[in-house]
């Protein structure tokens, strides 16, 4: 396995940035202004390290607040290297076979939007690791503790020689908390991306009530769940008859959607969706079906006429 640890600093404007990603309008996370990155073993020995400075296209003003936490200037930002040379550079050192692991889920995605928009293969990586994930598998969190990368460290007892938000001291850093995991069995049972879109919409403990689970992988609208028919069309589970939806959908966390829906023959179900764009690129959607309950049917009614009635105020204050 080629593994590299790696964390990203980047910059941000005032106002956001779109930018058409094959005909779908995306919100540009941030542009890269630092890379840092350690190829490590499945011990978490170090092998080697790559650092670089970038100077940003879009967001060419250094925010305030990215100038605080990472102690950069304006004149750093000056001095790096071009986007495109600078992430090329990065993509000779990690090579194709890279897989990349880092601290949370924030970084992959700005790489891939970043590397789309030089010009480069934004497919690369494909595949990556949270390492938060395999941290928690080993040291379940308790109430009240943190899960930024500086309280980690400060839990696990590792000494804290160098500044955080440096790209490569963050990397290193993060490192060194691997060498305190079961590193190598995390990464071997690490879940596909189809797993982990599964266990969003279910749970991680089994859902005996979800019926018809499929999965719609890298699709490139969001209200692909509610317009596109082959997410929409589902047959009821007990008779196969075509399921009737409500006009309504409604919204469930953060990334979920459901809405109730009629079986001719056998009554009601809801059609409960889960949305996922781990790559910052492409919408992956999780599907199933579930029985009403009298329980359910009560939580439908009730948000269903409070987000009418938001509606209507809306529409009359038009």
């Amino acid at each position: 396995m080629n593994l590299i640890v790696f964390d990203l600093e980047w910059n941000m404007g005032n106002a956001p940035k779109t930018f058409n990603y094959h005909g779908a309008e995306l919100t540009l996370r941030g542009e890269i202004i630092q890379i840092g990155a350690v190829r490590i073993n499945a011990r978490g020995d170090v092998l080697d390290t790559f650092e670089v400075n970038l100077r940003p296209r879009i967001f060419r003003k250094l925010q305030h607040h990215i100038a605080k936490v990472t102690g950069l200037s304006q004149g750093d930002l000056d001095a790096g290297l071009p986007m495109k040379e600078g992430l090329q550079k990065f993509l000779d050192w990690a090579g194709p076979d890279a897989e990349l692991a880092e601290w949370g889920l924030d970084d992959v995605p700005v790489l891939k939007q970043n590397l789309f928009l030089a010009g480069l293969d934004e497919n690369w990586p494909d595949r990556w690791y949270d390492l938060q994930r395999i941290f928690l598998q080993a040291y379940p969190r308790k109430e009240g503790e943190g899960l930024t990368l500086e309280s980690v460290v400060d839990r696990l007892g590792i000494p804290k020689e160098e500044p955080f938000h440096n790209a490569l001291d963050d990397a290193l850093y993060t490192t060194k908390v691997c060498r305190k995991l079961p590193l190598a069995e995390g990464l071997a049972t690490y879940p596909t991306e189809e797993e982990l879109l599964k266990e969003a919409l279910l749970g991680a403990e089994p859902n005996p009530a979800a019926r018809d689970i499929r999965l719609f992988m890298n699709r490139m609208e969001h209200d692909d769940y509610r317009n596109v028919s082959e997410l929409t069309e589902a047959a009821c589970p007990e008779c196969s008859a075509p399921l009737t939806p409500d006009e309504v959908w409604l919204k469930r966390g953060n990334t979920g959607y459901y809405t109730r829906c009629t079986c001719p023959y056998c009554g009601a179900w809801y059609l409960r969706f889960k949305l996922s764009r781990r790559d910052g690129l492409h919408w992956s959607f999780a599907r199933c079906t579930e029985p009403a309950t009298p329980e359910a049917d009560a939580k439908w009614d009730k948000q269903k006429a409070a987000l009418l009635e938001r509606m209507k105020r809306k529409a009359n204050k038009e």
